[in-house]
């Protein structure tokens, strides 16, 4: 949020909740408080350190839960990942045989196109090699009718 201050130079002030890690701490507090708690209550040691084992496999029981939980959806999101990147792999790899074949094909053509090209020069070098062989017989006859003449 922008803020005027004193000077009329805008101030931005970013706010913050802290995030999560406060929620972190503040559960630590609870179970720390708890667990002092049940230390300093009015009954026998016995009954309270029962009560404290008690607890303690409860929430180790939890954490295994809550472990067993995070492998779980970790491995799950492990082969998702996997299926995604395989799928993009095969997609990849059919858009450059794609393109291998399109490039093929291009070739392909280029080369019939240049083939029939060079077919078509040659063929008006030879028809002109005849043009001129014909006009060089012509010369040649007219030169000799030239001479009949003049003799």
């Amino acid at each position: 949020m922008a803020r005027r201050h004193e000077n009329d130079a805008d101030v931005t002030v970013i706010e913050t909740d802290g995030g999560g890690a406060g929620v972190g701490w503040f559960v630590l507090g609870a179970l720390f408080g708890a667990g002092l708690g049940l230390l300093f209550a009015p009954q026998s040691g016995r009954r309270t350190r029962r009560q404290i084992r008690r607890r303690a496999e409860q929430i180790r029981e939890e954490a295994n839960e809550h472990w067993d939980d995070l492998v779980e959806e970790v491995g799950e999101k492990g082969r998702h990942l996997k299926e995604s990147v395989e799928d993009w792999t095969d997609d990849v790899k059919e858009e450059v045989r794609e393109g291998r074949r399109r490039i093929k094909r291009k070739a392909v053509s280029a080369r019939d196109d240049l083939e029939q090209r060079l077919e078509d020069a040659r063929a008006r070098r030879r028809s002109a090699a005849a043009v001129v062989a014909a006009d060089g017989v012509a010369d040649i006859d007219e030169d000799d009718e030239d001479d009949e003449d003049d003799a």
